[in-house]
C-alpha cells in the first residue's frame, strides 16, 4: 500500500480540462472498433465485484462511474472496501481516497476482511501490506476538499500510477451542499470525462435519503441532491442493511412466529443494481455481513473467506 500526501503533491498541471481540438476526428477511424464490437470475442476476462451471485451480470468497465449510494450507517464505505480488496485480488491498481476515515483506519478494516478474522496474526498484517503495494494505494487527506483539487487527485493518480479504479468517499466531502444542484451536477459530469478520457473506473461514494420508515429500502430517485448524480453515472448501487431483520432479531419488532422466522432467513444487506447503462441486467443481490471480519459473504452461514495475499493469482472460483 502506497500513499498520495495531498499537501505534498504538485496538481498544477491537473487542474484543467483536456484539450478539445484533438477530439475532432473523421468517422472512418472507428471502422475497426465496430468491427471488433460486433465480431471479435474479448480475451481480456471481466473484472468482477467479488461475489460469484453476480458474475455475468456486472462487470466493472473501463471508463465509467459507479455510484454506490446508501443511507448513512448502512455500510456503503465498508461494501466498497472489500469490492476494492477483490478488485486487487484480480490484479487491478486501485487508489482509495477515503475522506472521512485516516489511512490506517481503512487499512484496519480491509487487512480485517482480507484475514475474514477481526484480530489478524502480525504475520498476516505485514504480508497482506506487502502484498497491496502496486495494487493499492491510498489518498492521504481527511476532511473537505475543492472538486477541482479532487479532480486533479484522480487525474494525477492515473497518470503517474496507472490507477484504474478510483473511489471517491464520498461526494458531501467534495461538494458539501445539499442543494448545490449546480456544483454537484458539475462535478459528476467532471467524473465522467475524466473516466471516459483516461479508461479509469471512478466509484463514487452518495448519501440517501430515509424513507418514510427505517425498514424500506430506498431506490436511484432517492440519493441526495441533484437527479442529474444518477443521470450522469453510469451505474448506480443501492446498499441497504436490513434494519427490519435486526429488529426482528432484537425482538425490538414484534411478528407472527412464521413471519418472523422468514425475516430472520433474510439477507442483512440488500445490494440494489439500479442502474447499468451498459448491460442488461438491474436487480437485487442478497449478502449476509459477517460482524468480526467486516466481511459481506453471499450466503447464510457460510463462513469468511481468507483472501490470496502470497502474490499467487486465484480465481474467484477458488476461494
Amino acid at each position: 500500500m502506497k500513499t498520495i500526501r495531498g499537501a505534498k503533491i504538485d496538481l498544477t498541471d491537473y487542474m484543467a480540462e483536456s484539450e478539445e481540438a484533438h477530439k475532432i476526428r473523421p468517422a472512418s477511424e472507428w471502422a475497426s472498433m465496430v468491427i471488433d464490437a460486433l465480431y471479435k470475442r474479448s480475451l481480456a476476462p471481466a473484472i468482477q465485484l467479488g461475489w460469484q451471485k453476480c458474475e455475468g451480470r456486472f462487470e466493472m468497465r473501463k471508463g465509467e462511474v459507479t455510484i454506490w449510494g446508501g443511507i448513512n450507517g448502512h455500510g456503503k464505505s465498508m461494501l466498497t472496501s472489500q469490492v476494492a480488496l477483490d478488485l486487487c485480488v484480480q490484479g487491478e491498481r486501485v487508489c482509495i481516497a477515503s475522506l472521512e476515515m485516516k489511512p490506517e483506519k481503512t487499512m484496519l478494516r480491509m487487512t480485517k476482511q482480507a484475514s475474514g478474522d477481526a484480530m489478524p496474526q502480525r504475520d498476516f498484517i505485514n504480508l497482506m501490506h506487502s502484498w497491496t503495494d502496486e495494487r493499492l494505494w491510498l489518498y492521504d487527506h481527511t476532511g473537505s476538499i475543492k472538486p477541482k483539487t479532487m479532480l486533479a487527485v484522480v487525474r494525477y493518480a492515473v497518470d503517474n500510477f496507472a490507477i484504474q479504479h478510483f473511489f471517491i468517499d464520498n461526494l458531501m466531502k467534495c461538494v458539501p451542499g445539499d442543494d448545490d444542484y449546480n456544483g454537484q451536477k458539475d462535478f459528476v459530469n467532471s467524473l465522467t470525462s475524466i473516466a471516459q478520457e483516461t479508461g479509469c473506473h471512478i466509484h463514487l461514494i452518495a448519501h440517501v435519503k430515509k424513507a418514510g420508515s427505517e425498514y424500506d429500502r430506498p431506490g436511484k430517485f432517492d440519493v441526495k441532491g441533484s437527479g442529474s448524480i444518477t443521470d450522469l453515472a453510469d451505474n448506480l448501487f443501492i446498499v441497504f442493511r436490513n434494519k427490519r431483520k435486526e429488529a426482528v432479531m432484537s425482538e425490538k419488532l414484534k411478528l407472527k412466529a412464521s413471519e418472523a422466522e422468514d425475516v430472520k432467513a433474510e439477507p442483512d444487506c440488500f445490494l440494489s443494481l439500479e442502474k447499468q447503462r451498459n448491460g442488461d441486467f438491474e436487480g437485487v443481490f442478497g449478502l449476509w455481513f459477517d460482524g468480526p471480519s467486516m466481511q459481506y459473504v453471499e450466503h447464510r452461514g457460510q463462513h469468511p473467506r481468507k483472501y490470496p495475499v502470497d502474490g499467487v493469482a486465484v480465481s474467484l472460483e477458488e476461494f
